[in-house]
């Protein structure tokens, strides 16, 4: 079952479930739960497997074996697994939460909030012109929280990964002014490759992960910064 992967892996890096739960935004009563067999929905197993740095099925390797089992002649990859996994157990397809990409009046909320060109946010560096912030239908929420919604969301396409990525960058850009750089945020057990990949500028960033919303959680707590200045640079 899910407890028994996750106090599993806990052990073999040395992490504390409860306090590793609550750097990930969960409360720690959570645990009580998934000891007692509560299903866990994909955006929490997504932030621990992205935590660890594992794949989404290493969590249900005893939940249901027969379920990840695959057959013969088939590809034993991970997103197999996961297929299967999905398969048998559809409640966790309902709860999947995949972003989608704002409105051109959002993105103009939010390019202005960032202090950026509209086009550094889109795949084909192009935006259409006279498009009015007016026009937003979520003009009342704060274009930070529009961002921080962007980052806890599951990529649902090119354009939507590439929007979380160049987020990522500004939020890098910013944190570089506080002298945190790659080996700091390396010790915060961040995913190794998901930082190669950003630092990397010479990669398509098509092939690039930007963080999620658990990683800015972890940064924001362990340097104490506010999450306004992560993306403007501003406190």
């Amino acid at each position: 079952m899910f407890y028994n992967q996750l106090i599993r892996i806990c052990k073999e890096r040395n992490v504390k479930p409860t306090p590793l739960i609550k750097s990930l935004g969960l409360s720690s009563g959570n645990l009580k739960r998934w000891q007692e067999g509560a299903t866990v929905n994909s955006d929490i197993l997504m932030k621990f497997a992205d935590y660890f740095d594992v794949p989404v099925d290493y969590f249900f390797e005893e939940y249901d074996k027969k379920a990840i089992e695959v057959e013969d002649g088939a590809n034993d990859s991970s997103m197999t697994k996961v297929y299967n996994v999905l398969k048998s157990h559809p409640d966790h397809i309902a709860s999947m939460l995949s972003g989608k990409m704002p409105s051109n009046a959002d993105l103009v909320r939010i390019a202005e909030y960032l202090n950026y060109s509209v086009e550094y946010f889109m795949r084909d560096g192009s935006f259409p012109e006279n498009v009015k912030t007016e026009d937003s239908l979520l003009g009342s929420i704060p274009p930070k929280d529009l961002i921080l919604n962007i980052m806890g969301k599951l990529s649902s396409g090119e354009a939507f990964n590439f929007l979380q990525v160049r987020i990522s960058k500004i939020i890098l850009s910013n944190l570089a002014r506080k002298n945190i750089h790659k080996e700091k945020l390396e010790s915060l057990l961040l995913s190794k490759r998901k930082l190669d990949n950003l630092f990397d500028n010479s990669l398509d960033e098509d092939k690039v992960t930007g963080f999620n919303f658990s990683d800015l959680v972890r940064i924001s707590e362990a340097f104490n910064l506010s999450y306004n200045y992560m993306l403007t640079g501003k406190d």
